[in-house]
């Protein structure tokens, strides 16, 4: 026979498991607090240009605001500035060209490419009337003026292989590449696209340009390795707004176009920016494009040596996509490997 169980020792014993469960309970409890510790808030580097049209319309139609976030504003000029804030802990997100993070991944720093924003399909070549520049074919020989290590100097070096074209590659500063064409000292340069009305100002009748195709720069956001890994139901509400405002812009072109046009006012109006938004295809997703594209830079930046004892990992380009935020809202905006 079995000794009789002791009523006092049961409940003793019975309050000793609930006890544990609950230390259990609490312990998985914290340890979700730790791992996600959403705020309702993100900081955000960015610009108004043509290509960041998607987050003036998020903010224009209140979708971040209907998401539960609040999006706090900090000016960037480029986008190198912004990466360099994201990983010195002064933003959560930033706006950017592909090229920054490519140098990025290559130095194995602490961010990921959450989504696109846009291509840009108007790259431009510029020259003169007077110089007698027609078309690419013009470039054989002459001086081409342009930021070496930048993405232009990717766009130009592509276009003259491509072409079977000997020119002059000469590194000049973003800012002085218009004077220094107005000057006569280049015969053609490959600015920003944010100098080209510039250009068009400074050489007047003498200006001439083409537009090219062999390059399309994507335009992203990266964010924090802080945003992505502690703060994901923040990053998917800043994503899922963005998605809206994209379907916003192709429903309602013409809406998107004036809501830019009062972001930008004093840099551009609406006839300028109705006049240029056939060079802005905005995508908000992730495309294996976008990574083929970073992959061909890097070993780019390897070959002229511009980041030395590196190898190029198309994997490693993978890691440094963090599509999974983007997949869960909308599957069908993800197109990697």
């Amino acid at each position: 026979m079995h000794a009789p169980v002791d009523v006092m020792e049961r409940d003793h014993v019975m309050k000793a498991l609930i006890a544990a469960a609950a230390a259990v309970l609490l312990s998985l409890a914290s340890c979700a607090a730790a791992l996600a510790q959403d705020t309702g808030k993100v900081v955000l580097g960015w610009a108004a240009n043509p290509q960041t049209a998607p987050i003036v319309v998020a903010t224009e139609k209140g979708y971040f605001k209907d998401a539960g976030l609040d999006v706090k504003s900090v000016h960037f000029v480029t986008g190198r500035e912004a990466l360099e804030a994201l990983l010195g802990g002064q933003l959560d997100l930033g706006f950017m060209a592909e090229f920054p993070p490519v140098i990025g991944a290559l130095r194995e720093q602490p961010f990921r490419v959450v989504t696109t924003l846009s291509k840009y399909l108007g790259n431009r070549i510029i020259g003169t009337a007077s110089g007698g520049f027609t078309g690419i074919k013009d470039l054989e020989g002459k001086k081409i003026g342009t930021t070496l290590g930048s993405n232009n100097a990717y766009f130009v070096e592509y276009v003259l292989k491509k072409y079977g074209i000997k020119a002059t590659i000469v590194n000049v500063a973003a800012a002085d590449i218009v004077p220094a064409l107005a000057r006569g000292d280049i015969d053609a340069g490959v600015p920003f696209p944010d100098f080209y009305q510039k250009a068009r100002v400074a050489l007047g009748s003498n200006y001439r340009d083409v537009v090219s195709n062999d390059y399309t720069a994507w335009f992203v956001v990266a964010a924090s390795m802080g945003l992505v890994d502690k703060r994901p139901g923040d990053l998917k509400k800043f994503l899922a707004a963005l998605i809206k405002a994209d379907d916003f812009i192709k429903a309602d072109p013409g809406a998107a176009q004036e809501m830019l046009a009062k972001e930008m006012s004093g840099l551009a109006d609406l006839a300028q920016i109705k006049s240029t938004w056939p060079e802005a295809a905005y995508v908000v997703g992730l495309d294996r494009k976008l990574l083929d594209l970073m992959v061909d830079e890097g070993k780019w930046i390897v070959d002229r040596r511009l980041i030395k004892d590196v190898k190029v990992d198309p994997a490693e380009f993978r890691r440094y996509m963090a599509d999974g935020p983007m997949r869960a809202l909308d599957p069908a905006r993800v197109d990697l490997p």
